[in-house]
């Protein structure tokens, strides 16, 4: 006589492999079961769906989330493709396709960076830079340590990068640097980021005025660590973009105080084009209108600084008056009141203030916005 546990596991063993013959014919994906054909590929779906529903816990479960991605992905729903990774990747994180299953979702995420449409009830409507950036986020907090993550975050660059977003782009790509600096994609951010600074100045819209200035250090660190880059060619060529472009922009201000007739100060922004860029162009402009500047009013003229040397007298009354607002400041100080200390009237005219005190105080400094 059969005992009960025997007649429970044999009735289990018939019930399994009944459930195998009905479910393997349907589920064979390949192009000679019709699989091909969009109204075969639903029923296979639902058929890996309910092997996952059934047995969540077994290894066919992890293997049919995987077919499921793979097949809305081939139907061409990159959405629902993506969707079914991520369950993949957080419920099966010990599957052997967690790597494929990565790569299948930055090809996905990449389609989009490329400008694939969103689909609205089958129409396309709108391109998905923000659409890319946030699979990207959501791939690197499910796999922050594939041998993909570096090549993600260089990605989740990108998209933040042609959204406009610059801060959050150099944030991304320094994050790449900071979290995988053995990646060999390292040098690709590092030049990103001089390319985005460089970006910023050139535009000439940025209200960060050290743009120009932060693509060429950066380009510069990327010539000393990367010395052999294909695009070190064109990392020199952008920082003497950049260059022309700072010389260029320095001229304007020059000649803007030449037009002025503030010869002084113009023949400041003259001589800094000549030091900072002597084999310029621009800085043969500059000495030329220099020397006419120097012939026409003096060189004296041109010199910034007292106009005339002070006499003793006056460099004592100077001075003393000096030590005098010096010893106000002190927290001791029991002296005569502030106001007190005046120069005589006679010795040395008082400077014309030329700025309105309300424009000085703290509260009328309007914070610039970061690039």
């Amino acid at each position: 006589m059969i005992s009960s546990s025997r007649l429970f596991f044999f009735i289990y063993f018939l019930s399994f492999a009944a459930f195998t013959c009905w479910v393997a014919p349907q589920a064979d994906s390949s192009p000679s079961s019709g699989a091909t054909n969009p109204n075969n590929l639903d029923l296979v779906i639902h058929d890996y769906q309910q092997i996952v529903k059934i047995h969540p816990f077994s290894l066919e479960a992890a293997n049919a989330q995987f077919q499921i991605a793979q097949l809305l992905k081939k139907k061409g729903d990159y959405q629902g493709a993506f969707k079914a990774y991520t369950t993949l990747l957080k419920k099966y994180p010990e599957t052997s396709h967690f790597e494929e299953a990565v790569a299948e979702q930055i090809n996905i995420a990449n389609a989009y960076l490329q400008g694939r449409k969103i689909k609205l009830f089958g129409i396309p409507t709108f391109t998905a830079l923000e659409r890319a950036q946030e699979m990207y986020e959501t791939v690197l907090s499910n796999a922050p340590y594939s041998k993909y993550a570096s090549l993600t975050q260089f990605n989740l660059g990108l998209s933040l990068e042609r959204q406009g977003k610059t801060s959050e782009a150099i944030s991304a790509y320094q994050q790449l640097i900071d979290k995988y600096p053995t990646s060999n994609i390292c040098d690709n951010a590092l030049y990103q980021i001089g390319y985005v600074y460089m970006s910023l100045g050139i535009r000439g819209n940025s209200q960060d005025l050290s743009a120009l200035k932060e693509g060429q250090d950066n380009f510069e660190d990327f010539l000393i660590q990367y010395p052999n880059s294909e695009k070190l060619i064109q990392a020199r060529d952008n920082i003497n973009s950049m260059m022309l472009r700072e010389s260029t922009d320095t001229l304007r201000i020059a000649r803007f105080y030449d037009f002025s007739k503030d010869y002084k100060s113009s023949a400041i922004y003259y001589n800094e084009v000549i030091s900072k860029y002597p084999q310029s162009l621009n800085a043969s402009i500059a000495k030329a209108r220099l020397t006419e500047l120097k012939n026409e009013f003096g060189a004296d003229a041109l010199r910034v600084g007292q106009p005339t040397p002070m006499s003793g007298t006056q460099m004592a009354l100077r001075r003393k008056m000096q030590v005098q607002v010096e010893t106000t400041a002190l927290a001791t100080y029991t002296g005569p009141p502030k106001k007190e200390i005046t120069l005589q009237p006679d010795s040395m005219s008082l400077p014309e203030m030329r700025t309105n005190f309300k424009e000085v105080t703290p509260h009328s400094i309007t914070p610039q916005s970061s690039p």
